[in-house]
């Protein structure tokens, strides 16, 4: 018997190395840039403001794009066929949709309430996603009760609210943890307003002291861990099971739902405007090769690190939500920095960007597969485990039940890695750049020409992505075969 216990518990251990080396490797560009510069923690009077505003722009970003969301809410609930449409600023790349903002509000989004702004547009349409699944899963009960005996707005109103606390709550902080670690939006806006993470991107790459560098990435850090926290406590969001009977909703809201979609249908349309007018079709062949190489092998990396992970799963150990939930908040700048720093030798190439890509997407690959696998019924993963393994059980399981699951989770991955413009503009450099970093250093540019072909990219990016997306979804997946 106890030879039996030592044996079962060497082959958890087995399994547990794969989900700890990955954590391994994902954690050491945090401790080398930690070793690079040292651990200084100070704030002067510019990073103490720069703080400040990341904070109230994450919070205002937040509380923007919750509003948005109960704004578009009814058009997703009674007009399902809006909601693709509706999800476009949302799954195209962050650098498409910020800038067809700019093109459409024009000054605006470069003064201080443009970065809010376009995280707020960005992510309202995500978290009406969340809500939307929660309004579906209220049981037809509490919805008759609520009709039948309550007579007063606000009386309804609470129930909701009550009711709808899990995906707000949710909704509400991942839009904030979102927007505090933001990196691409403020340095489309120029930059005059940056947050942590571009204030610690151009202290690192100027001639910043070395004290102004540790501290930011010192307090960067710090903070994009402590954010990491509260996803350990906060309830998740129920998944969307159809009611019986949908919430009765008002002339009203329905009416403002439209106005919000016809909005949202604009910068649809101002993201995709530039391909009518095509530039240098010649000179983006070369990104976009390098940018399909990259996301092909990354995102296939991004699978073997997600069967790693369900193995350990299998085996009855912890550590790969453990690793998915701490990789989730940290700061990618940092990771992007640390990273150039661990792999200095290769920078500027390709095989470096598909590492970085590959290690930043595995927790994303992760979370899309690990809830097809929780479909499985409990009986049937045990006797699995017990008589074939944790590995030929999930070999079993790919081939039967996860098999559709898991191309859905690649082209996922695939289009993640199309649409990555932070670890891109840092580690890519000449004929190595992908088409998302070329299309960030136009965009960026002063030269009205390079501006303009800035803008053909980044629709051809979007169209790129969101046709990848949409693939995704035309794969029928199953819970569960056997």
């Amino acid at each position: 018997m106890e030879v039996e216990v030592a044996e079962g518990n060497r082959i958890r251990l087995a399994y547990l190395i794969p989900p700890l080396f990955y954590l391994a490797v994902f954690v050491a560009p945090y401790i080398i840039l930690l070793a690079q510069y040292g651990i200084v923690i100070s704030l002067d009077s510019y990073t103490a403001w720069v703080f400040a505003f990341t904070v109230v722009q994450a919070l205002l970003s937040a509380v923007l794009a919750l509003g948005g969301a109960f704004l578009i809410l009814p058009a997703y609930l009674k007009a399902p066929w809006l909601k693709p449409v509706l999800l476009i600023p949302f799954f195209a790349p962050a650098i498409s949709t910020v800038d067809a903002l700019i093109r459409i509000h024009g000054d605006v989004m470069f003064s201080m309430w443009g970065i809010i702004i376009a995280h707020g547009v960005y992510y309202a349409p995500y978290a009406a996603l969340i809500i939307e699944s929660n309004v579906r899963s209220i049981p037809a009960d509490i919805i008759d009760a609520m009709e039948l005996y309550v007579k007063r707005r606000w009386a309804k109103l609470r129930i909701l609210t009550a009711e709808l606390k899990p995906s707000i709550l949710y909704s509400f902080y991942a839009v904030f943890v979102f927007s505090f670690l933001s990196f691409t939006t403020p340095l489309l806006l120029g930059g005059r307003y940056p947050t942590l993470e571009l204030l610690v991107y151009i202290y690192a790459t100027s001639f910043a002291s070395t004290n102004a560098v540790s501290a930011l990435v010192a307090i960067t850090l710090l903070t994009s861990l402590a954010m990491a926290v509260p996803f350990f406590r906060l309830p998740q969001p129920p998944s969307a099971e159809q009611a019986p009977r949908p919430v009765k909703i008002g002339f009203f809201p329905l009416a403002v739902a439209a106005l919000a979609s016809a909005y949202y249908i604009a910068v649809g349309i101002y993201i995709f405007q530039p391909l009518s007018a095509p530039r240098a079709i010649g000179d983006v062949l070369q990104p976009l090769v390098n940018s399909v190489l990259v996301a092909f092998t990354s995102a296939t990396l991004s699978i073997v690190v997600t069967l790693s992970f369900l193995a350990a799963d299998a085996a009855g150990n912890k550590i790969s939500i453990l690793t998915y939930v701490a990789t989730l908040s940290l700061s990618k700048t940092l990771f992007a920095l640390g990273f150039f720093h661990l792999a200095q030798p290769l920078y500027g190439t390709l095989l470096i960007l598909t590492l970085a890509h590959a290690l930043v997407i595995s927790p994303l690959a992760y979370s899309l597969v690990k809830p097809a696998w929780e479909k499985i019924r409990q009986d049937v993963k045990e006797a699995c485990v017990l008589y074939l393994g944790p590995y030929k059980c999930i070999s079993r399981i790919v081939t039967e039940a996860l098999g559709p699951t898991l191309v859905q989770t690649w082209l996922f991955a695939f289009a993640s890695s199309l649409s990555e413009t932070t670890l891109a503009l840092m580690l890519t450099t000449g004929g190595a750049s992908t088409l998302s970093a070329t299309t960030a250093r136009l965009l960026i540019s002063r030269a009205p020409d390079f501006i303009e072909t800035g803008h053909f990219y980044s629709s051809l990016l979007a169209l790129i992505v969101l046709a990848t997306l949409a693939a995704s979804r035309l794969i029928k997946t199953r819970p569960y075969s056997f």
